[in-house]
């Protein structure tokens, strides 16, 4: 949907300070999650969320709900609140006046984002600087799947579209990318949680309503164990086993933490101090998700 020219950011800015406490984005790496969720939310009068609109990379072109509506299309969803811009104007209109639109009608609008591999850490980086620019007092709700499940799930939809196939590792590393862009957003961002998608259960959606104050009550119909596909590491190329069973191994240990809850967020941790023990738990988290990634930039080279 992005295009060559891009509308000033002033404008952009101008207009997403009016929606800015009322959006709410939900961030995840691919196949991890963030559909079911965004479905789940938008079954609430109270939400309306873009399923994948990039609006980061929009141009701000006054024809969004036309590229939109035929992106989705092209993807062959039906047509619901998720994958449909509704026709507000008399004409077509630019993704922030759809927003400041629809933010009339809802208490929280906003988008489903999603970081896939190949160029995670550019779009992460990216998107970091653009919520922070014009949507820095929203709400984002980050989603996370076991890393194997992900990774055989990314793979095999690949392969089924017939799509450029990414290695184990760029799929791990995009993953991973995630996790790190959620720290970042935990230690700057004002409004951040987290759900875990084995996880999910009515007191998931219990802590939601209470964070977003907006009840959810048929929120959790749309997860099932029966959906939710699980996969064997016996499907994983031997070569590959013992880095995906380093993945899993540290996201339970995020998993864990997380739900634990960190303390102290904000104490300045430089990341190359030898002695661990200045490190809180976040600290020391953070810093072996960064040594995770950066020896999966060297095994891709």
């Amino acid at each position: 949907m992005q295009r060559l020219e891009k509308t000033d950011d002033s404008v952009i800015a101008e207009n997403c300070s009016n929606v800015s406490r009322q959006a709410l984005f939900i961030i995840g790496a691919a196949r991890s999650g963030t559909t079911i969720l965004q479905n789940a939310l938008n079954d609430s009068g109270d939400i309306f969320l873009f399923g994948e609109p990039c609006f980061h990379a929009d141009s701000g072109d006054a024809d969004f709900a036309s590229r939109y509506n035929a992106m989705h299309r092209s993807w062959g969803n039906q047509e619901n609140k998720s994958s449909y811009c509704p026709p507000l104007f008399k004409t077509d209109a630019s993704w922030y006046q759809y927003l400041a639109r629809l933010a009339e009608t809802y208490r929280y609008v906003g988008a489903k984002i999603v970081i896939n591999p190949g160029l995670a850490e550019e779009q992460a980086s990216q998107l970091f600087d653009f919520q922070c620019r014009h949507f820095y007092a929203s709400h984002y709700l980050f989603t996370f799947r076991n890393p194997l499940d992900v990774l055989m799930s990314t793979l095999g939809l690949a392969e089924l579209n017939g799509g450029k196939i990414a290695t184990v590792a760029e799929v791990l590393k995009g993953y991973f990318v995630v996790v790190q862009l959620f720290f970042r957003a935990l230690r700057n961002l004002p409004h951040v949680h987290v759900i875990f998608h084995e996880t999910v259960n009515a007191d998931t959606f219990g802590k939601l309503e209470t964070w977003l104050g907006v009840p959810l009550p048929r929120a959790g119909d749309y997860y099932s164990n029966g959906k939710v596909r699980h996969y064997d590491l016996d499907r994983v190329p031997e070569t590959h086993r013992a880095r995906v069973t380093d993945a899993m191994t540290l996201y339970e240990n995020f998993k864990q933490a997380t739900l634990a809850g960190f303390e102290l967020i904000q104490i300045e941790q430089n990341s190359g101090h030898f002695d661990q023990h200045h490190f809180t738990a976040l600290g020391r988290l953070s810093r072996t998700v960064t040594k995770f990634v950066e020896s999966l930039e060297a095994h891709d080279r």
